[in-house]
């Protein structure tokens, strides 16, 4: 006569239960493989998103810089340089006194191209050609956004080189 013992096979269903290092292993070189794959994709997304970033935010400021120029009933310049590896913001007012202070882009905008961008008094862009003056801001990765400012003044950004 046999007598089931729920000891000896709870005993036995423990000593079964796990991984192996094979199946370990197995799962750690897919999460390997998945991330390494990721990676460079994620370091594009990062690249392209402080690029937009970085265009949200000169277009904001010239906009900013117009309506100080209104405010001040002066003229404001906008002037773009790259110091340091990084592209920086400057603004100063036909006094000579800043109106804001100046903003330095992240890390991954490198470069800048146009500039500087005058207001006048009344809000309307000074210089830069009659037609369309456009500011470039360059990423490391090589992609190009632009920042069009119209001869009235108005500002948008789009990303290409050259906005439409």
């Amino acid at each position: 006569m046999f007598c089931f013992s729920p000891r000896r096979s709870e005993s036995r269903w423990r000593s079964e239960a796990g991984f192996t290092l094979v199946e370990l292993m197995t799962v750690a070189a897919i999460i390997t493989i998945g991330t390494a794959m990721a990676v460079p994709t994620y370091q594009q997304w990062i690249a392209r998103y402080q690029l937009r970033q970085a265009a949200t935010e000169i277009s904001s400021e010239f906009s900013l810089s117009r309506m100080a120029a209104m405010n001040r009933n002066t003229a404001v310049t906008v002037t773009l340089a790259v110091t340091s590896g990084r592209v920086t913001a400057t603004f100063i007012d036909g006094a000579g006194t800043q109106v804001m202070p100046p903003h330095t882009m992240m890390n991954q905008v490198t470069g800048v191209g146009g500039g500087p961008v005058v207001f006048n008094s009344l809000g309307l862009r000074v210089g830069g050609g009659a037609g369309n003056q456009t500011v470039t801001l360059t990423n490391n990765q090589n992609r190009t956004y632009s920042i069009r400012i119209t001869p009235a003044g108005k500002v948008n950004w789009c990303p290409q080189p050259t906005c439409p």
